[in-house]
């Protein structure tokens, strides 16, 4: 593993800062690895769309929107994190950034990401990320996971954690607090 703290630059930071990825190809610093993905199946765009279609867009508040391309947010608990979610609600005057590749955490209000097959993946976006994101602070981690069929809500995040956790099968309804206040029927997730 690169040290990313050396005082030359040529740290994990700055590798990841000049990295340049396959088409298709995103790239994640996660808990001081640099992790690539390949594009998602199509079933994550699947479930992804009917989030956005019947939860997201007619719950949507004022001046926030739907990055529909991937972004990299940089977290604030150190060097070592930068994801790239499947799907983030942002405030609406960043979707309109020309400039920058990343963002800070404090533009986000809700990250989703979609459980993939791989033991890794897996790990990252049940264990992991949840720490990332609460650091962030992200006030809002939804984890759709059609391996285990089932939806967590991660919300109030506080010291670095997410104080709360609410964990359904897939047909469950899980309220959605503040930007949002309404209810996710789950059932949207079935084929």
């Amino acid at each position: 593993m690169i040290d990313s703290t050396r005082p030359d630059g040529s740290g994990l930071a700055a590798l990841f800062e000049t990295l340049e990825a396959p088409d298709n190809v995103r790239v994640e610093l996660i808990g001081g690895r640099i992790v690539p993905s390949p594009p998602p199946v199509a079933g994550h765009g699947g479930l992804l769309r009917r989030l956005c279609g019947r939860f997201l867009e007619p719950n949507m508040p004022e001046g926030k929107g739907v990055s529909l391309s991937p972004v990299t947010i940089v977290l604030p608990c150190s060097d070592a994190d930068a994801y790239v979610p499947d799907l983030a609600v942002l405030d609406e005057d960043t979707l309109w950034d020309f400039d920058d590749w990343k963002l800070s955490a404090d533009v986000v209000h809700l990250v989703v990401e979609v459980v993939s097959a791989g033991r890794e993946n897996r790990h990252d976006d049940r264990e992991v990320k949840p720490l990332g994101y609460a650091s962030g602070p992200i006030p809002l981690y939804l984890l759709i996971d059609p391996l285990r069929q089932e939806v967590t809500l991660f919300a109030s995040p506080s010291d670095g954690k997410y104080q709360e956790r609410h964990t359904v099968p897939f047909g469950g309804r899980i309220p959605v607090p503040n930007p949002f206040d309404a209810v996710l029927d789950t059932s949207i997730f079935f084929r």
